[in-house]
């Protein structure tokens, strides 16, 4: 038997995981999860309303489950039955869900403290009262004796440069069916279905398809296949000749978490591997974790947790450890095992970083137990920054979850903005994928979005075509090797394919490049006083910011049909601003 506790967690069970898990809605003021963001337009207010009765219709019906001390396996019975009752989700999703998330969200809510009005009412707006457990706060030690800012370098003749490409959120569908359909639940009530272009398994009779899955993907709630992969690093390799290295910011796995196993990330990490060797077998490769590589989707319990060695994510760094040494030295083996992070030296005067974000991952549910910095992870950045400082180094973080991001805690993204701050002068560069979209943060000194900008990260557009995107990647020009480099990114191109047009040719997709960032913004470096400068113009200046708008969706975006308003506008633009999640109020005052 369960104790009452059990009950919000079932509920977060039924409403994330049957919700759109990674996007990042158009206005960045909402969390990435808020539901009301994923219903259909036209029907927005009204299913909102239904969703927040539906989650206490749940939280009636499991409660009385509970009173009456009914076993686990009945409410799981009633959530899956329930689930498909709405057609929240397919009938497959609704009854693995909970076998998937069961023994996390069951742990977690037996040795936590959680009302049923805290789950709802964090996961919807206007449903309820709460005390936000997104929003607790914690710092860490930063030590002071911070050095005098020096001017952003900008290096106009830089004595040589690096090549990076840059890969994130590939999220490969090994289910992925040509000719299944492609828009599936489009028909429903809430219209929240979470992966289309497979077959599913049978359960009602069959409808005719809508909106056949193409060859090459399809920029709407599909991942990819690995034929759309594989075509991209061929077309890479054949492209650039000359990389220095490669980065990948995570997620591999396609966006089906109910169907997630150790076995077949293992399989999956494995392959992805052996592709990259083939292709690229002289260029180091570095990667960091996404929030798709837990067995469950951001199960990533720190140490602290008694029960680390079952329900721990130990398999996980293993098996980074395995597939990344083949690029690393032996020296980051221990610190990937420890923590799924590592730091090396790949050139003298640079060292990297590659954080383990998912320790900020708001569904990353064994958080809620002790969210103060799990592992000692941002107590190991602070070391391995102070270190670099000392040594006269310059550092590049690469990481999956930016600290804007909602999905992101709000205490990890208030200290990770801090340390950003005190080393601005030995960190130049900072990378990370996660929202699919095309974006960047800018940092501020003191957190005064009206101070000088300390800081700002590169969001690097998805490979995945889900999220109603097209596939895309990004190459950074880097000042280096040599001494006295800034290593420093002094221009960064973008390159998409338009699978759309590829199926309807019935050509192999064509990669172009989309845009050089100086060219397209006029910016005469990427200093964060430019990308602030950009900001800035984007308020006055509808034209450039429309076309950045273009390069958000990497070209799917139609401004004519969808258009973005005044209030749309300055959700965008508050994102720039708020490199720390759920303070938009403080850094979009005045927009």
């Amino acid at each position: 038997m369960r104790q009452l506790s059990i009950l919000p967690a079932v509920v977060a069970l039924f409403l994330v995981f049957a919700s759109v898990t990674n996007s990042t809605p158009v206005n960045r003021i909402s969390p990435a999860f808020d539901l009301d963001k994923l219903l259909v337009s036209n029907r927005k207010e009204a299913a909102k309303s239904t969703l927040c009765t539906a989650c206490k219709i749940i939280v009636s019906g499991l409660k009385f489950l509970i009173d009456q001390q009914a076993p686990e396996e009945v409410l799981i019975d009633y959530f899956s039955k329930t689930c498909k009752a709405l057609e929240i989700e397919q009938d497959h999703v609704c009854d693995s869900l909970p076998q998937k998330f069961g023994k996390e969200v069951f742990y977690v809510v037996e040795h936590g403290m959680f009302t049923s009005d805290e789950i709802c009412g964090a996961l919807m707006s206007d449903c309820g009262d709460f005390v936000n457990p997104l929003e607790e706060n914690w710092t860490i030690p930063i030590p002071g004796g911070k050095p005098p800012v020096k001017p952003w370098p900008t290096s106009v003749q830089p004595k040589s440069t690096l090549r990076v490409l840059h890969l994130s959120d590939i999220h490969i569908d090994r289910q992925y069916a040509v000719g299944s359909e492609a828009d599936c639940g489009e028909d429903t009530y809430f219209n929240l279905y979470e992966l289309c272009c497979r077959n599913y398994p049978p359960t009602k009779e069959a409808k005719p398809i809508k909106q056949p899955a193409g060859r090459w993907g399809y920029a709407g709630k599909c991942d990819i296949p690995f034929e759309l992969f594989e075509n991209a690093m061929q077309h890479i390799s054949a492209t650039e000749k000359n990389l220095d290295y490669i980065i990948i910011t995570g997620d591999m796995q396609a966006h089906d978490p109910w169907d997630y196993t150790q076995e077949k990330t293992v399989s999956n990490i494995a392959n992805i591997t052996a592709t990259l060797l083939h292709y690229f077998p002289n260029t180091p490769i570095y990667q960091a974790t996404g929030n798709h590589e837990g067995v469950p989707q951001d199960a990533f319990a720190p140490h602290t947790l008694p029960v680390y060695d079952e329900q721990g994510p130990g398999w996980l760094y293993d098996t980074f450890a395995t597939n990344w040494g083949h690029w690393l030295p032996t020296t980051t083996l221990p610190q990937i095992h420890y923590r799924g992070s590592y730091s090396f030296n790949p050139y003298p005067g640079l060292k990297l970083i590659s954080l383990n974000s998912i320790y900020c991952s708001r569904w990353n549910f064994y958080l809620y137990l002790n969210q103060t910095d799990p592992d000692s992870t941002l107590a190991w950045v602070i070391d391995e920054l102070l270190a670099s400082e000392k040594a006269g180094e310059k550092v590049h973080i690469f990481s999956h979850i930016p600290g804007g991001d909602p999905y992101c805690l709000k205490g990890w993204a208030q200290n990770y903005y801090e340390i950003v701050n005190r080393f601005e002068n030995t960190i130049a560069g900072q990378f990370f994928g996660h929202s699919h979209n095309d974006q960047f943060e800018v940092y501020y000194e003191n957190s005064d979005p009206n101070g000088r900008p300390t800081h700002f990260n590169w969001i690097t557009p998805s490979i995945t075509t889900q999220e109603y995107v097209q596939p895309s990647y990004r190459i950074y020009t880097i000042d280096g090797n040599y001494p006295g480099s800034s290593w420093t990114v002094l221009d960064a191109e973008t390159y998409a394919t338009n699978v759309t047009d590829a199926n309807i040719k019935g050509t192999d997709p064509v990669w172009t490049l989309e845009y050089n960032t100086r060219q397209a913004f006029g910016m005469p470096d990427l200093s964060p006083a430019s990308w602030n400068d950009l900001i800035k113009r984007f308020q006055t200046d509808d034209a450039l910011f429309r076309k950045w708008l273009v390069y958000y969706n990497r070209d799917y975006y139609n401004i004519d049909t969808a258009p973005c308003d005044a209030d749309c506008k300055r959700g965008f633009l508050c994102g720039f601003k708020s490199a720390k999640s759920y303070q938009g109020d403080h850094f979009c005052s005045g927009l």
